[in-house]
């Protein structure tokens, strides 16, 4: 005979079965849906050269791990229209941004770098296009012309090569002589024919464009003035160069000092100690009524011209019935504002096409 079971045996096992289906039925109700979100603590490269097209308000920007940034101007604001990323063991330095032509309706950039290669870069694929040795080692500076067609790069070994711009490429090499420490910066001038370069050694070389006929393309040397060293074993790095229009020399040094030279002669014609450490970037406005710099105490300072009052001795001197050249303008530091946190690197001058006046300092950190 079958074991009889006790009294309440056979209800154990359903209650059993009524509270695991009320537990389920409560985890079901009281489950929460749980969203993983992971931010990336992003931060942005130095930013180490910047140039501008004003023909197509185009700004091209070069970051210190050598990407490169492609950013126009809308109704809306700035917006990044491309971008190339950096290639590994490449330092490029600088960039060079051409207009847009026919044969390039996406414009023209050029780099420079420690490798010693001059590239130029399809904007359209976003690669490099052809490669050009810089003729003199690591390429330090890099200047472009569009209304001559020139571009100049500094190089290690004191030289600058001068590259003709054409519609294939780059060719037309002029090589000028190696002098001193390496070329630091690059300037032309407004119209071209002049070219101005700071050295390592603290040396500013003057380069002029030859006569008519066949001495046209040739540069001659015209000028060469070394900044003063102040007790200091060593004369201070010419960090960044201008040429302004009436042949003023702009310098800015590893001293922190802003000086202005007469480009005829080399003569120093006003000099400040406007900032606590290395000045690295120059810009200014196309008629050199401002000048902007700045660098590694993050502070834009502003140089503009003194008011002109001539007075019966300043007139200007005729001997001969000869007029004596003018005098260079004197400048004065108008302002300096800190609106950074870190070093400026670049500084660059964006002038609104209707008023050439008005100017606008774009640092960048």
């Amino acid at each position: 005979m079958p074991a009889k079971r006790a009294r309440g045996a056979s209800r154990q096992p359903a209650a059993t079965a009524s509270s695991t289906s009320a537990a389920a039925k409560g985890a079901a109700t009281s489950s929460v849906l749980v969203h993983r979100c992971r931010f990336v603590d992003q931060v942005p490269d130095p930013v180490e050269s910047l140039q501008y097209d004003p023909s197509c308000s185009r700004l091209a920007v070069l970051r210190a791990n050598s990407d490169i940034e492609l950013w126009s101007l809308s109704e809306g604001g700035w917006f990044r229209e491309a971008y190339v990323p950096g290639v590994p063991d490449t330092p490029v330095r600088r960039l060079a941004l051409g207009s847009r032509t026919a044969s390039h309706p996406d414009g023209r950039l050029f780099s420079c770098g420690l490798h010693g290669v001059v590239t130029e870069w399809d904007l359209a694929r976003l690669s490099p296009l052809d490669n050009y040795d810089s003729l003199g080692g690591a390429a330090w500076s890099l200047a472009l012309h569009a209304g001559s067609a020139r571009l100049a790069a500094g190089c290690e070994d004191g030289g600058v090569t001068v590259f003709g711009v054409v519609e294939e490429g780059l060719e037309n090499v002029y090589r000028l002589p190696a002098r001193g420490g390496r070329v630091l910066s690059l300037a032309f001038s407004s119209s071209g024919g002049q070219l101005v370069a700071g050295g390592a050694d603290g040396s500013v070389r003057l380069w002029a464009l030859g006569g008519g006929g066949a001495a046209r393309h040739t540069w001659r040397h015209s000028c060469q003035f070394v900044l003063e060293s102040e007790g200091r074993k060593r004369p201070p790095l010419v960090w960044d160069v201008l040429l302004l229009p009436d042949s003023l020399v702009v310098t800015a040094d590893s001293s922190g000092r802003v000086c202005f030279y007469d480009g005829r002669h080399g003569t120093l014609v006003n000099r400040f100690r406007s900032h606590e450490a290395d000045v690295l970037a120059l810009a200014a406005t196309g008629d050199g009524s401002h000048v902007f710099a700045s660098g590694v105490d993050h502070k834009v300072s502003l140089f503009t011209p003194q008011p002109e009052e001539l007075k019966p001795h300043q007139q200007p001197l005729a001997i001969f019935n000869l007029a004596a050249p003018r005098p260079p303008r004197q400048y004065l530091l108008n302002c300096s504002r800190r609106p950074h946190t870190h070093d400026v690197r670049a500084l660059l001058v964006i002038e609104p096409p209707s008023s050439s006046s008005s100017s606008a300092a774009a640092p960048a950190p």
